[in-house]
């Protein structure tokens, strides 16, 4: 029997239906992704970290399917938006418009006591919400109890002002304690997480969309990264449709960078 250390210290057991089934998501066939759960199973050893596990299982994809070992790399690449949770608060926002939110960034709200600096307000139809996201650029951290509870407190205190929000929006690229989960269901406060809620969670948000963040570009340098959100392209789908001329001009840089990254999308083979 081979256990598994998870990223919060948890031990457990070793299922390779898991490793398919995370695969499969990722959009690698059936069959691709059984036979590389068996040859995971193959490699892997008692106690082994799940980051480790991680690793091999996306170095057997990227082997079969370039395409798809990209969609398997989604958590890491939203943890290198980092190392502020800027880039996180800019990113959630476009897919919030993708959905068909008006948002706006960084508002400065009056409460009843004090300003607060919302990360999101986004609006749509009659609803408006407090948008806080809550970024982690490392494995093993959680959103728990007081996140929510901080998030919840800030809304009333903007409510208590007079300033007409319908209800909070916690957002995390992380995964979200049960107690966080409890305490937002009863405070009717909308939760988005990694693997919560079961409809809707983020990564469903990003692979209905296609929205995959930038830095799932596994050949472009963390610099060139950084440009490019900083020059508002924050998604893939936000390049998709450019040339590597203009890429380099929207970006400032040169023409080998940017056909490397023209050369890069092609191989995702996203659809908008």
């Amino acid at each position: 029997m081979v256990f598994v250390i998870k990223h919060s210290g948890e031990k457990e057991q070793f299922d390779p239906k898991k490793v398919a089934h995370a695969l499969m998501r990722s959009g690698a066939n059936r069959d691709t992704a059984l036979d590389i759960a068996d040859l995971v199973k193959n490699e892997i050893y008692d106690g082994i970290p799940t980051s480790r596990l991680y690793k091999i299982a996306y170095s057997h994809l990227n082997v079969h399917d370039v395409s798809s070992a990209h969609r398997f790399g989604l958590k890491l690449a939203i943890m290198r938006l980092g190392p502020t949770g800027y880039p996180f608060e800019k990113y959630i926002a476009r897919i919030l418009k993708e959905r068909g939110f008006n948002t706006q960034t960084n508002v400065i709200i009056p409460g009843c006591d004090v300003n607060h600096e919302i990360d999101i307000v986004a609006q749509k139809g009659n609803e408006r919400f407090m948008v806080e996201c809550k970024y982690h650029n490392q494995f093993g951290y959680s959103s728990g109890l007081k996140e929510a509870m901080y998030t919840y407190a800030r809304f009333l205190d903007i409510l208590e002002a007079g300033n007409d929000f319908t209800k909070p929006w916690l957002f995390t690229n992380t995964k979200i304690s049960k107690d966080a989960i409890a305490y937002g269901v009863g405070k009717s406060m909308k939760m988005t997480a990694w693997g919560y809620p079961e409809c809707e969670n983020l990564q469903m948000l990003v692979e209905c969309e296609a929205m995959y963040p930038v830095t799932i570009l596994k050949k472009v340098a963390d610099d060139v990264r950084d440009r490019l959100i900083n020059n508002g392209c924050i998604t893939v789908r936000d390049l998709l449709s450019s040339s590597p001329d203009e890429i380099a001009k929207k970006c400032g840089l040169s023409p080998k960078k940017a056909r490397k990254i023209r050369q890069e999308l092609d191989e995702l083979r996203l659809h908008t």
